[in-house]
């Protein structure tokens, strides 16, 4: 019985390593601080980063975004890079197709309207002479 306890006792510890062993709880805490980095360049505040990512090490979080504030004051990064000066309806509109560019697939005869009978109920019977 002793050397089963040994053993176990060996396997438990040589498995609870595994996350240092296989890099996954350094890689936790790589994603906290891209998140926390993020955050800051969207102008997120801390506090909402943390409650918005609740699952990541706050510690990790906010190291991350202490890093893209870092790099914001000494102005290696810009908050702004993404902004395009185009405005939204600019940017929609030129990137939706235009109506007259859409073909139709299939059965063409299916997209013909039907014929508009709106006049010739207008038009008054005939007089019998």
């Amino acid at each position: 019985m002793p050397r089963h306890a040994f053993t176990l006792l060996l396997i438990v510890l040589a498995t609870s390593g595994c996350d240092r062993i296989t890099g996954v709880a350094e890689q936790k805490i790589y994603d906290a601080e891209a998140v926390g980095y993020a955050c800051r360049v969207s102008l997120k505040t801390p506090e909402d980063c943390m409650k918005e990512n609740e699952a990541h090490s706050p510690s990790s979080v906010l190291m991350g975004w202490k890093s893209a504030d870092k790099d914001i004051t000494d102005r290696k990064l810009d908050p702004s890079m993404g902004a395009n000066p185009v405005s939204v309806e600019q940017a929609v509109s030129a990137s939706a197709p235009a109506a007259t560019d859409i073909k139709p697939k299939g059965d063409e005869s299916a997209l013909k309207t039907a014929p508009d009978h709106s006049a010739e109920s207008e038009k008054k019977p005939a007089k019998a002479h």
